[in-house]
């Protein structure tokens, strides 16, 4: 009794240790990308970090001060729809770069580390999506959920069930990123007007892509199906020439009612042509191969 106690303490502390990195990292990144490339390249990146930085282009203040305003009436929304877990590491994450967002101001030296409008825009879309990106991974691993408009969309799905949220997420970041046409540069061309539009959808773009790519994982491989009559064989050379474990299953062919040998593999991207020339030696071998991310455990032999 006492160990399954010890262990549900070190269970919790492990959590609570990895929810505090969490709001940590997706926190200082997060005010890093709004604080060197979003605002001072006037473009509003979509949720509500895009709203408190048009609205530090409307009325003036730093755009930490709005991110606390609307956080915190979405924190008691987010208890009761998403759980008391996600609604405080996400909010606290928020919160904390809210802070840092109100310090920057006031630490000598910092307004260097701005990505000026005179240098290339694109490239401080893309770097501030590489930046919001991360923080939203960091942000969702650690909670599931990424807070903010995903909050707004939960609870208008309580309400309308045939609306789904991410359907309504992706519609309240389009209504922030058309909000930015209005925003900057009043009284400039049509053209000029809508470059904060393009500016926030490239970064917009780049902030899921590369969510995304940090919650697939980077731990890429290949899995390996091969139904064949040389079951040792095939293993044999795969594990001697590629140093990977195969496990063998037994399956019937619904056409010929033959037994069969399926071979199951997980190998790394770069040796897909070996086992490919492997296979070739045996043409009355089928396999197929579809890639898989974020592999657990050893799959070497």
């Amino acid at each position: 009794m006492c160990v399954k106690t010890n262990e549900k303490a070190r269970l919790k502390l492990r959590v609570a240790l990895s929810a505090f990195v969490s709001v940590l990292l997706s926190g200082i990144v997060r005010a890093l990308a709004i604080y060197m490339f979003t605002t001072p390249n006037e473009f509003a990146p979509g949720g509500i970090n895009g709203i408190a930085v048009l609205l530090e282009a409307l009325i003036g203040w730093n755009s930490g001060y709005f991110l606390i305003m609307l956080n915190v009436p979405l924190f008691f929304v987010s208890f009761f729809l998403i759980g008391k877990f996600g609604a405080v590491v996400s909010t606290l994450s928020m919160l904390f770069s809210s802070g840092l967002l109100i310090v920057f101001d006031y630490i000598p030296g910092m307004e260097q580390l701005r990505y000026a409008p005179e240098h290339n825009a694109i490239l401080a879309a893309i770097a501030g999506g590489v930046f919001l990106g991360i923080a939203l991974a960091v942000t969702i691993k650690s909670c599931g959920t990424s807070g903010g408009t995903t909050v707004l969309a939960s609870l208008v799905n309580k309400k309308y069930r045939n609306l789904s949220v991410s359907a309504m997420t992706s519609a309240f970041d389009a209504c922030v990123v058309l909000a930015s046409f209005f925003v900057y540069h009043q009284g400039a061309p049509f053209a000029e007007k809508l470059d904060p539009v393009l500016l926030a959808l490239v970064s917009l773009f780049v902030t899921s892509e590369t969510s995304d790519a940090i919650l697939r994982g980077f731990k890429t491989a290949f899995r390996f199906e091969i139904i064949t009559d040389h079951p040792d064989e095939i293993a044999e050379e795969i594990m001697q020439r590629l140093h990977h474990g195969v496990t063998e299953l037994n399956a019937t062919g619904m056409y010929s009612h033959h037994n069969k040998s399926v071979l199951v593999c997980v190998i790394r991207k770069r040796q897909v042509g070996e086992v490919q020339r492997i296979l070739h030696k045996y043409p009355d071998t089928f396999a197929s191969f579809a890639p898989v991310s974020e592999v657990y455990g050893k799959f070497l032999k």
